[in-house]
């Protein structure tokens, strides 16, 4: 384990429990100072964290700006398919945030499990 680990691992449960607070806070109407900072964290860093997840062995500078830009594309296309359906709705798009990382969280066992190195007896 490296020394970095236990930091990354912190600081990406805060952004979970930040985020998962804000999206509440949204979904159940909640009018507070706090609500709009906290969807600003989720809708950035559910989708980052999740892009991440999967960029286990790449360099850490790397893997903060793939993670960053997916997030933005993650947004931006849940965002352009609602305006386009005529569907938009702000807590409609925070629930299509968190099912599309969700999505993208859950291919970590085919990607981890692909990666894997062959052997001769694999073959």
């Amino acid at each position: 384990m490296r020394s970095g680990d236990g930091l990354t691992r912190w600081l990406a449960g805060g952004v979970i429990a930040a985020g998962t607070a804000g999206a509440i806070l949204a979904l159940a109407d909640v009018e507070t100072p706090l609500r709009v900072p906290l969807v600003l964290i989720f809708l950035a860093g559910v989708p980052a964290l999740a892009v991440a997840s999967l960029l286990g062995g790449v360099d850490a500078y790397a893997r903060l700006v793939v993670a960053g830009s997916a997030a933005i594309v993650v947004n931006i296309v849940v965002a352009e398919a609602m305006i386009l359906s005529g569907t938009w709705s702000a807590r409609t798009g925070l629930v299509a945030v968190a099912l599309v990382s969700a999505t993208i969280a859950a291919c970590r066992p085919l990607v981890s499990r692909s990666s894997q190195p062959r052997t001769a007896r694999d073959t």
